[in-house]
């Protein structure tokens, strides 16, 4: 009876905390001033360096990067803030768009 007690405290509070969970978000963004092959290099390293970020694949032509990041750790002004701070303004790409696909 006790431990039955204690594993729906437990659940009561898991329940109770209200917590979000958190989503995986992928976005596209458009890279300006990428001009040689290690642009590239220099936006996946400064994205994959905030936290948050799951994956950046980033490519010089077409001049962007795909980035997969936890939206409870990060969100998309940071990740725009991240490639100009490297140098590299960016800006996401529409869904939709006819550059996203």
């Amino acid at each position: 009876m006790k431990a039955l007690f204690g594993i729906l405290t437990i659940l009561g509070m898991v329940i109770g905390t209200g917590a979000v969970v958190a989503k995986e978000q992928v976005i596209t963004l458009i890279i300006a001033n990428m001009t040689c092959s290690m642009c590239p290099v220099t936006v996946r390293k400064a994205l994959e360096m905030r936290e948050g970020v799951s994956e950046a694949n980033v490519s010089l032509e077409p001049p962007r990067a795909v980035v997969t990041f936890d939206d409870e750790h990060t969100d998309v002004q940071t990740l725009i803030e991240t490639t100009t701070n490297a140098g590299f303004f960016s800006s996401v790409i529409p869904e939709g768009d006819a550059v996203h696909e």
